[in-house]
């Protein structure tokens, strides 16, 4: 007999910006430099960040796409100025300006209005991988949450498919998401994303090859102990501490200090992710929401409401550090960064209790 479906709405808010993840679009610095090399001239001007901080501009054209869940595009650069619109995964804008503060300039239409503002640049990728399909009717061949966004640590449940159960596919994501369309418990159809290896289609595979999906090449945010400054500056306690793995960066487990100062800061929820497509969504390379490299034994992603980015924790006599977010990860839950997707869903879920390191 055929299983019915159910939704489980939690109607909950998203609190940080995990859902933002890191986008390749050159930066202020690198648009100028190539600008220079390639002996063009740019236009370039000044404006308020809303803050009373000035923010140097200058024009950079090409279209992008949304890669977070909402991304709200404002009057001025920065989230303190008002929201204009929200932009949505995979909606298109044209990037008219970068800003020197990771912000861009975007012309974006909303209700058939065309809307200008400013919309952070780690929002934002030159491609986009939700790649539109044919409507089919596939079947569900094994039980799978449904969550509003491709990532299991950004994403959050908004209902349930049961094997056997009949969707509608209309989209994938990097060949290891499916967008689909499904009857909620009231009869109204509702959109979300599964795993494709849920799904009786011809591509379902759960790629968890992180080395494929991780840019080598790019040092953005890892952590340096000579860089002196910032909360991450003494996150590590040499760089030769953490080596790498297939793309991966490998941290040395730290135990606890016998005579370190400890808050207890109740039981809490251990789960575990990596930087795989299947864990962090589109785009996922290992960049955190802090933009370091996530490194395993040492990052971990945190409510920051809760726990402040840069804090250092224990969980079973390891610290870690605060260094990354999602929307999955709520009140009382850590997430744990680990090189592979077989290794967190070896370790699974459980509840222990976590210190702080004051």
């Amino acid at each position: 007999m055929k299983k019915r479906t159910t939704a489980l709405l939690l109607g909950s808010v998203l609190l940080c910006h995990a859902s933002l993840v890191y986008g390749e679009v050159p930066d202020y610095d690198t648009v100028l430099e190539t600008a220079q090399k390639e002996n063009k001239s740019v236009q370039t001007f000044e404006t308020d960040d809303g803050k009373g901080n000035r923010v140097q501009v200058t024009a950079d054209k090409k279209t992008l796409y949304v890669t977070a869940r909402i991304a709200g595009i404002y009057s001025m650069p920065s989230d303190s100025s008002a929201e204009l619109m929200a932009a949505a995964l995979g909606d298109q804008v044209e990037q008219t300006a970068i800003c020197d503060n990771d912000w861009s300039k975007v012309e974006a239409e909303s209700e058939g209005e065309k809307v200008i503002g400013y919309m952070q640049t780690q929002a934002l990728n030159s491609e986009n991988q939700i790649l539109s399909v044919d409507e089919e009717e596939v079947e569900v061949t094994s039980d799978s949450s449904i969550l509003d966004y491709p990532g299991k640590k950004d994403g959050e449940v908004v209902g349930e498919v049961l094997e056997l159960d009949q969707v509608k596919r209309t989209g994938t994501v990097n060949g290891v998401w499916s967008r689909i369309k499904y009857q909620n418990a009231d009869g109204t159809e509702k959109e979300g994303y599964i795993p494709t290896s849920c799904l009786d289609v011809a591509d379902a595979q759960e790629s968890t090859d992180t080395s494929a999906s991780i840019d080598k090449k790019k040092d953005a945010g890892t952590l340096h102990k000579s860089s002196g400054k910032g909360v991450f500056a003494d996150a590590l306690e040499t760089d030769e501490s953490v080596t790498e793995q297939n793309g991966v960066q490998i941290g040395t487990p730290v135990a606890a200090s016998s005579d370190a100062k400890l808050k207890d800061l109740g039981v809490f929820k251990i789960t575990h992710y990596c930087p795989c497509s299947i864990c962090c969504g589109p785009y996922a390379n290992g960049i955190t929401s802090t933009g370091v490299t996530a490194v395993t034994n040492h990052t971990i992603a945190v409510d920051p409401s809760q726990i402040p980015y840069g804090s250092k924790v224990v969980i079973n006599g390891q610290v870690y550090v605060a260094e990354d977010c999602g929307g999955a990860i709520k009140t009382n839950c850590i997430d744990i960064y680990v090189a592979t997707h077989a290794e967190g869903e070896s370790k699974g879920v459980y509840y222990t209790e976590v210190y702080l390191i004051q």
